[in-house]
């Protein structure tokens, strides 16, 4: 609470760098202008959502699923669904939305959209109290009207993103207020602490508020004496005011991630595993990303996923209005800068602080596992609240030598926002791709009528369009996951009840149609086809051939195989044994069974075990008959599409009409530069009654 009524005091306990004072948190001109910026925002935000049609994807479909579980009253989940990292609040703020105003991907996406609004005065706050009034307006009118990126990110439910922004802004902006105060001011890292502890949980990203608040708040501990009202007897044991504030700090940073704490307690910290650093080769590849791709992103130069400029002329845009200003910001604080070394902090003026955040955003990212992912830097959302700063501290000394270069610098960065989101369209993001470059249908009313209309509830289909189903239909669709990706969000939509996985429904996207369509007849499937918008339904699936047996591993009289492995270990009944070709793979490859003379085959099964990336990349099956002819059983174009549908099962099933075969060939057609070839686990299919 006293944190608080600093706030509302106008923060500083100090008159502003334009010499005013103010005693309650926003004048009416600031009130006034934080009013026409969140209003500009809102309209711009709103905007985006409405030129996609408000959809969203999978991954924020399953923080509406978390949503929606805990409205029902379920265990609230800790963390995002199928994995040890990113906190459920966004998913619990979203259960609130639902209760309030319905279930939809709107009332999905009011949270983050709220999250974002609500960062607009926070950038204001930090901006004025590190530096002015004017750095602080800078600061907020930036954030109102951003680059593209995080426009789109401002409404993206994907597990916190937006929400650890604007828990880092709070950080920054306490430790701020702080360093105006005496060191010992518990409040302050009490607070502070607490934040981070929630922002931990939130979101992994925290990391990156938190190196330069220690560093800088160790210099604002034990860089001065410390001011006290104590006795001067309690007060000059320095040493003991430091651990009491570190503990304070600490202890807070607990109790603020304590579901983190508690569950990694309870499961041993299988969070940590999130955490590794890049090799230094890697490193130095990941700063080129960063340099090159993810920071030119971020700022507008060039969109996600994309490798042009975003309009002509973009980069060159790009360093002279953020490269070329931070530059200047940063030689004219170099006094400052270089102080730190010394254990001296700015107080009065904490820009050092947004600088070091900065540079924190940088090295963390390129230090960690999640460096490569430059063409899409999801991941640097928060580096935008130290640019927008540093911008601002630009404009403020700018315009202590005219105030009409500062505004032409500040119309720019805006018009260079601006057309980077338009020009020459909007810069929304695109729906997920399912297969060979075919992406999730924007909407999916057209499906859900089909699918209600034939009465089915469980389909199987690819991550990205079935999480989404399940959300837009409030489960009364769900689905078994078909191919990559392979992530298992809700284990019991795998459950498909009486029906077997194989004769599930089909929602898929046409390219995977082409592929699976010719392969259905070689898994022994008949099926109905039925055309959806930019979907292919295949439903009413039913076998063609009769269960049959697993003949036993003696009908396979000899093996052979390239390689130095032993061939039995691919049909030795144990699924953790394989056989490989103990290298890369090259076309040409064989696997050879010679088969007992008078033995009637109908099918077979191969088993992925642990070994599904070795695979072959593309594959024959020639089977020479007891009349020494020979036949196909499985052309490449059948096996891509038939290993399509085994992926997410974990094995195929080839069925022909029975014959009495000699011998079986495995052909490898296709090439990998690293992985070499293997088969898990190998059974013929027959009936036993023949083998007698």
């Amino acid at each position: 609470m006293s944190v608080a009524r600093d706030l509302l005091s106008r923060s500083s306990g100090r008159p502003p760098i334009e010499g005013h004072s103010h005693t309650r948190l926003f004048s009416a001109s600031e009130v006034f202008f934080l009013i026409a910026a969140i209003t500009i925002a809102l309209l711009l935000r709103l905007d985006f959502i409405w030129a996609v049609s408000g959809t969203i994807d999978g991954d924020e479909a399953i923080v509406g699923l978390m949503g929606k579980h805990i409205l029902e009253g379920r265990n609230i989940p800790v963390f995002y669904y199928g994995q040890h990292y990113m906190g459920s609040l966004e998913a619990l703020i979203a259960s609130i939305s639902f209760f309030i105003f319905g279930m939809s991907p709107m009332t999905l996406q009011l949270v983050p959209l709220t999250f974002s609004l609500v960062l607009i005065p926070l950038v204001y706050l930090l901006g004025r109290t590190v530096m002015s009034t004017r750095c602080g307006a800078v600061a907020a009118l930036l954030t109102a009207v951003p680059p593209p990126a995080l426009v789109v990110w401002s409404s993206k439910a994907r597990g916190g993103f937006i929400e650890v922004v604007v828990l880092g802004t709070l950080a920054l902006l306490i430790t701020a207020l702080w360093y105006q105060k005496p060191a010992e001011k518990l409040r302050y890292p009490a607070a502070i602490g607490f934040i981070l502890g929630v922002g931990w949980w939130v979101n992994n990203q925290i990391a990156y508020f938190m190196i330069p608040i220690a560093l800088c708040s160790l210099i604002h501990t034990i860089g001065r004496p410390i001011q006290t009202d104590l006795p001067t007897a309690a007060g000059s044991n320095r040493f003991l005011r430091f651990l009491t504030i570190v503990l304070t700090g600490l202890a807070s940073f607990l109790i603020g991630g304590i579901p983190y704490w508690l569950y990694n307690i309870k499961h041993g910290f299988p969070s940590a595993g999130m955490f590794s650093l890049s090799k230094y080769e890697v490193f130095r590849e990941h700063l080129d990303g960063l340099r090159f791709t993810a920071l030119p992103m971020l700022v507008g130069a060039r969109r996600f996923w994309q490798k042009e400029p975003a309009f002509p002329g973009a980069m060159i845009a790009a360093y002279s209005l953020y490269v070329a200003p931070i530059a200047i910001v940063g030689l004219v604080r170099l006094k400052a800068e270089l102080a730190l070394f010394i254990g001296r902090l700015d107080r009065r003026n904490p820009v050092e602080l947004i600088s070091l955040f900065c540079v924190s955003c940088c090295l963390i990212f390129a230090l960690s596992s999640y460096g490569w992912l430059v063409q899409a830097p999801r991941y640097l959302l928060p580096l935008y609240v130290g640019l927008f700063i540093l911008l601002g501290v630009c404009y403020e000394y700018l315009a202590r030598l005219s105030k009409l270069a500062s505004l032409v610098f500040v119309a720019a960065v805006i018009t260079f926002h601006i057309v980077s989101s338009y020009y020459p369209e909007r810069a929304t993001a695109g729906e997920p791709v399912v297969y060979a470059g075919q992406r999730v249908a924007r909407d999916h009313g057209p499906l859900i009528e089909t699918l209600d209309s034939l009465g089915i509830t469980k389909i199987r289909t690819n991550y990205w369009i079935g999480y989404r189903l399940a959300f837009e239909t409030h489960e009364r669709v769900t689905f078994v996951m078909l191919a990559e990706p392979d992530q298992i969000r809700i284990p019991e939509y795998q459950n498909s009840g009486d029906t077997p996985h194989d004769l599930l429904p089909l929602v898929l996207v046409q390219s995977e149609a082409s592929i699976i369509r010719p392969a259905m007849a070689k898994a022994g499937l008949s099926f109905s086809e039925t055309r959806v918008g930019n979907y292919v339904l295949f439903h009413t699936l039913r076998r063609l051939f009769p269960d049959t047996s697993v003949l036993p591993s003696s009908v396979i009289e000899s093996a052979s195989a390239e390689g130095s492995q032993r061939p039995q270990g691919a049909f030795d009944g144990d699924r953790t044994t394989r056989w490989g070709t103990g290298k890369p793979q090259v076309p040409g490859q064989k696997f050879i069974l010679s088969i007992a003379p008078g033995v009637l085959i109908d099918g077979l099964r191969q088993n992925f075990g642990l070994w599904q990336r070795d695979l072959a990349k593309s594959l024959s099956i020639e089977a020479t008959l007891a009349d020494g002819s020979t036949t196909t059983l499985l052309s490449p174009g059948e096996y891509r599409g038939i290993r399509y549908l085994g992926w997410g099962e974990g094995g195929f099933e080839v069925r022909f009409q029975p014959l009495e075969v000699r011998s079986l060939t495995f052909t490898n057609l296709g090439s990998d530069p690293a992985l070499d070839w293997s088969i898990a686990e190998l059974q013929l299919l027959g009936d036993m009654k023949e083998h007698r």
